[in-house]
């Protein structure tokens, strides 16, 4: 609604003004103070109104920057998933030990080849490892644009080597020919890894010093890369050497475990001790405790049997 054009009140309404109200108008209106408050007045006006005009400007730019930013994305989400540029060309392989065999594991990871890099994930490459290698432990992946995967693979850490006594298992039956434990010209190392995997290499695995495990009494020959021991069954044979030496001051050497009937004998300087699964491993140390209360291990000639539950049988 438009504004009426502005005009003089009538007379009737003027009123006559006295000195005081005619000295307080001149203050307030007139002179150096009005112009000054004029001034400041138009300046907050302009104010106002320009920033009035730069909220709306803001407010488009922003819109526009959303726009073109979200068009960027897409287009770069578009090259990622279907340019060719982007598919896997090289794929780098990267071991903790010589029991991994780099070219194995480029043919096991071909079916990679050619696929989007972007889309490669860590449980499709350690889908595809677990199948050839149960030993892994676990496996980790970086990616290098536009085309490289960097496969890094860990195996469960080898704990004991193996010497399998290979006049105890049973001849083999049917045709066909039968793989040595032995390579021809140079020694198999045999390891059991702390998952209770066999695994072989004709290179040492570790520098460490590890403990050497016997193997008896086998049903068929071991496999490579198979579990063939619990690993319960491996940290109680490991439990009960660490006990003998620090509670009873007695070195474990040759370690025989035998598998079928899931016992172990440990020997040491004073002779071997028999274990086995059935009952706790504290109830075994305590029943050698109570015969070392009426013998000694200079009495033991060669052996100290633990396994059974109501008496100790020694040698």
């Amino acid at each position: 609604m438009p504004l009426k054009i502005p005009a003089r009140l009538p007379k009737r309404f003027n009123r006559v003004a006295g000195s005081a109200a005619r000295t307080l108008a001149r203050k307030t209106y007139a002179g150096h103070d009005r112009r000054t408050r004029r001034r400041h007045e138009r300046m907050a006006r302009w104010s106002r109104r320009a920033v009035r005009i730069g909220n709306v400007i803001a407010s488009e730019f922003r819109m526009w920057l959303m726009l073109t930013g979200g068009g960027i994305l897409i287009a770069l989400a578009a090259v990622l998933l279907f340019a060719p540029f982007f598919d896997v060309r090289t794929i780098h392989i990267r071991r903790q030990d010589a029991r991994i065999d780099l070219e194995e594991v480029q043919q096991t990871l071909s079916p990679l080849f050619r696929q989007r890099l972007v889309l490669v994930t860590r449980a499709q490459v350690g889908a595809l490892l677990q199948d050839r290698y149960p030993d892994i432990e676990r496996v980790e992946i970086s990616k290098e644009y536009p085309s490289t995967l960097n496969v890094t693979i860990y195996t469960d850490p080898v704990v004991a080597t193996i010497n399998i006594d290979e006049s105890d298992l049973p001849e083999p039956q049917g045709t066909g020919a039968l793989l040595p434990l032995r390579q021809t010209g140079a020694s198999l190392r045999l390891y059991v890894t702390d998952r209770g995997y066999f695994v072989t290499s004709p290179v040492p695995l570790t520098t460490a010093p590890l403990q050497q495990l016997t193997i008896t009494d086998w049903g068929i020959r071991p496999q490579n890369r198979t579990r063939f021991l619990a690993p319960e069954f491996l940290q109680t044979v490991f439990r009960a050497r660490d006990a003998l030496r620090r509670d009873f001051g007695l070195e474990g050497g040759e370690v025989t475990l035998f598998v079928r009937a899931q016992e172990f004998h440990i020997r040491t300087e004073k002779g071997e001790l028999w274990f086995d699964l059935q009952s706790p491993l504290s109830l075994q140390f305590q029943r050698l405790r109570e015969l070392l209360k009426v013998v000694t291990f200079d009495q033991v000639t060669s052996y100290v049997d633990l396994r059974v539950s109501d008496k100790v049988i020694y040698k």
